[in-house]
């Protein structure tokens, strides 16, 4: 069989130091627009500074996600292809960005170039930490000796177990991205609603319950991982932070004091293009759940 190459893209929020760790061979960067420049989005922060990314938000300025184009996808493949290696591309939900659909386009343009090798892109219906974790999984099935195909069914089978819960500190972040109406976040704001998001079965954000205050939605977040994790052999949680570390070693601390066995937490950004719809403050915390979990919206 020819070596299996794992690629995803930066919305995993994974850095430099987890990559490998991960099993990831290379991360391609989304894309953010700053005050009319584009730079590349990663886990490392390289080409901008967290802080003055979040502080630039909260002083009122407007950061855009761009997406990935199939060129992009084509060139990452292509390198990959000349070493005789076989593709696997395990992209952010398609709810949420149309990573997948560049990757598609990409395998599309190249599979007849390289017939003796597999492309295969699959829609991981997760982002952030959750995505990093199926990625993680994948690849250690990869390293049994699974063959692509077979990890590609495993994907498709188990993703919806990998899932996310959080919260953002403001709305308007939200509705500057159109994921909520203006008068929702008008409202929201002046209410200090915090929503409670999870994925659907699709991979969308959805609002599954509304309280009121920040402390309390760490505590209403806190019950629902208590509520729906499934740590038996996945005892790491992942804490994604719109700088915010520590209120997000605060969330932790109440996460953990739901549990009587000792859990790992990993914590670190929210990587920038993720960041520049959910914006400072945001908690998203990524962990191994019944999929049940992902029918609390209908």
């Amino acid at each position: 069989m020819n070596k299996i190459v794992i690629l995803t893209d930066s919305s995993c929020c994974l850095n430099s130091k987890l990559m490998a760790d991960h099993g990831v061979a290379e991360i391609i960067p989304m894309h953010f627009i700053f005050r009319g420049k584009e730079y590349d989005a990663d886990g490392d922060w390289k080409t901008f500074n967290a802080k003055e990314y979040y502080d630039a938000m909260r002083n009122g300025e407007r950061i855009k996600s761009a997406q990935i184009n199939d060129q992009e996808y084509a060139k990452l493949f292509k390198k990959y292809l000349e070493l005789g290696n076989d593709i696997l591309s395990i992209s952010c939900t398609s709810a949420l960005s149309a990573s997948v659909k560049a990757s598609y386009a990409a395998r599309d343009q190249l599979k007849d170039q390289y017939p003796n090798q597999k492309i295969r892109c699959v829609d991981s219906a997760n982002c952030c930490y959750s995505l990093a974790m199926l990625i993680k999984d994948a690849s250690i099935l990869r390293d049994q000796g699974l063959d692509i195909d077979e990890i590609v069914d495993w994907i498709e089978e188990n993703k919806h177990n990998y899932n996310e819960i959080g919260t953002v500190e403001k709305l308007s972040y939200l509705r500057q991205a159109g994921r909520i109406s203006a008068s929702a976040a008008f409202f929201g704001g002046m209410l200090s609603v915090k929503p409670i998001v999870v994925y659907d079965m699709e991979g969308h954000n959805v609002a599954i319950e509304k309280v009121k205050g920040r402390k309390k939605s760490f505590e209403v977040i806190a019950d629902y991982i208590k509520k729906y994790a499934n740590l038996e052999n996945h005892k790491t949680i992942y804490i994604a932070h719109g700088d915010a570390l520590e209120e997000a070693h605060q969330l932790g601390d109440l996460i953990q004091a739901k549990f009587s066995e000792k859990l790992e937490f990993v914590y670190d950004y929210v990587e920038p293009g993720v960041a520049s719809s959910v914006g400072p403050g945001t908690m998203i915390v990524g962990f191994y759940a019944c999929k049940e979990m992902r029918l609390l919206s209908k």
